[in-house]
């Protein structure tokens, strides 16, 4: 059995969490039953449950058709304490739903399909984007580099079109400046 938590430290890990996946103006607020909240932000709504016991089919149907198909431009989430059933699972993954369960400590961890795609999107997973595209643009100024080096035809061309480049940007200037010196 997991320790517990306070709700408030639940609550302080779903927005953390959910900003970490870059949805913004993500907050919580208590539900009507004591052991459910909501979490709302943009571009995302879901819910939550405190309760020790895992959340069963029966109970992700009635969020998803009270709550949910309202909202079918938002991404769904639901995160749970207890877990969740075999039956629940398989129902969020059909219908999209990201499905997070707390851990003993109070982090997340996803447990759906679409909770894992969306978890992949923290920022310590981001490192591996960013260094693919570093590489990309790295490869890119190298080739450049390289044909101004080995082809000289480059660099006249290069150099014809900076000088358009500045005389146009002069002549838009003096434009400006004084248009009937242009005229």
């Amino acid at each position: 059995m997991k320790p517990a938590i306070s709700r408030r430290h639940m609550f302080e890990q779903v927005v953390h969490h959910m900003k970490d996946m870059d949805f913004t103006g993500v907050s919580t607020r208590r539900g009507k039953a004591d052991d459910v909240f909501h979490v709302d932000g943009k571009g995302v709504v879901g819910r939550g449950t405190v309760q020790t016991s895992p959340v069963n089919a029966t109970q992700l149907e009635s969020v998803h058709k009270d709550m949910y198909s309202k909202k079918s431009a938002d991404r769904w989430v639901h995160f749970s304490w207890g877990g969740y059933t075999k039956d629940a699972q398989t129902f969020a993954n059909a219908r999209g739903i990201a499905l997070f369960e707390f851990q003993s400590d109070g982090r997340i961890s996803p447990l759906s399909k679409r909770a894992a795609g969306m978890y992949r999107r923290k920022p310590s997973e981001r490192w591996k984007t960013r260094a693919a595209w570093a590489v990309v643009v790295l490869v890119a100024i190298g080739a450049f580099v390289g044909a101004l080096i080995l082809f000289p035809a480059v660099r006249w061309v290069l150099g014809i079109i900076a000088v358009t480049l500045v005389l146009g940007l002069v002549a838009m200037v003096i434009d400006f400046i004084n248009p009937r010196l242009v005229k």
